[in-house]
């Protein structure tokens, strides 16, 4: 079986192959944007930047515009698990209409209990903006020839 699941092209996934998690916390950076613009000090910005990465900082600035979250979180690790909450909803939200195999593929990938598994309404009503954000962005970076 190993072998023929090997030979079989399954072409490019939703996320275009990319890591559902690093999605996930752009997505949820574009949602907290306020609060990213908002925590300036140094040591603070090097505490959430370890946990979600400056692309996912940058990207979330960048698309201030898009911000869902008004209530501004300051502290660093709060702010980086609920944007990691979040991204993972929006991106459960995302997949939920999608043919189950696609879905699959990209679930299949995350670690069991993640916000993926249950959005709530707001990350529903979200999610498509979001992540057509993210998914642009993936074409920049990768694009298809």
């Amino acid at each position: 079986m190993t072998w023929i699941s090997n030979r079989i092209d399954w072409g490019p996934d939703l996320l275009r192959g990319n890591d559902p998690h690093r999605a996930a916390l752009l997505a949820g950076s574009i949602w907290h944007a306020r609060s990213l613009l908002k925590l300036v000090s140094q040591p603070d910005l090097t505490v959430l930047i370890g946990y979600i990465g400056a692309d996912a900082h940058a990207f979330g600035i960048r698309h201030l515009a898009h911000a869902i979250e008004n209530r501004l979180i300051a502290d660093p690790e709060k702010l980086a698990q609920q944007i990691e909450r979040d991204g993972h909803a929006c991106l459960g939200a995302w997949l939920h209409d999608r043919p189950v195999m696609e879905r699959d593929r990209v679930l299949l990938r995350l670690p069991v209990g993640t916000a993926a598994e249950n959005p709530q309404p707001e990350h529903v009503n979200a999610s498509g903006r979001l992540f057509s954000l993210v998914v642009a962005h993936y074409e920049t970076e990768n694009p298809l020839i």
